[in-house]
């Protein structure tokens, strides 16, 4: 008995630097892979089905905040003989309540300025403003270098103009707004 004892314990004893280098290297993996502080991301389904196009970039500022920029042209769909479009460049701060951020659920708040155009027959009128929105999102960081990001949300956003000057049907000045975006975490 004694014999299986000392058996176990030089085996043990032999096999101990091998299970300290494999820790060593987990824990060495672990530090040179550094999370992604930056986000470049587009909105293809919005291109595609709402002939709006957005792009945006967005920075990690601390452990649980973003600062970001991002813009959008939209033309909306044609329902007769006007042309509308909006156009718009905002900065978005977003906090992400888990501590991880660009992860995860985020909420939070865009301040912009914004500009509303209208054709209708020869006739063209701009109307330009301020803007501000809330936001309600979730990101994940995908792939073995965690650099495909995948985002979802919702949000409103209000235009500061006047009203009465654009006279589409289209046109409000307060709108529901919708996020499906992918991009590239670095």
């Amino acid at each position: 008995m004694r014999n299986r004892v000392l058996v176990i314990a030089a085996a043990a004893l032999l096999l101990l630097p091998f299970a300290t280098a494999s820790a060593q290297d987990a824990v060495g993996v672990a530090q040179v892979r550094a999370e992604p502080s930056n986000v470049l991301s587009i909105q293809p389904f919005n291109a595609v089905l709402l002939n709006a196009f957005s792009g945006e970039y967005e920075r990690r500022t601390g452990t649980a905040l973003t600062f970001g920029i991002g813009g959008t042209y939209w033309k909306v769909p044609d329902t007769g003989d006007d042309d509308l479009t909006y156009t718009s460049g905002d900065v978005k701060l977003r906090y992400y309540p888990q501590g991880t951020a660009l992860q995860g659920f985020s909420f939070g708040g865009t301040v912009g300025f914004s500009q509303i155009s209208e054709t209708i027959g020869t006739d063209d009128t701009s109307e330009s403003g301020p803007s501000f929105g809330i936001l309600l999102e979730y990101q994940w960081l995908m792939g073995a270098s965690r650099n495909f990001a995948v985002a979802l949300g919702i949000g409103a956003k209000a235009v500061v103009v006047d009203e009465d000057t654009i006279g589409s049907e289209d046109f409000t000045a307060r709108y529901p707004t919708a996020r499906i975006s992918v991009g590239f975490a670095f």
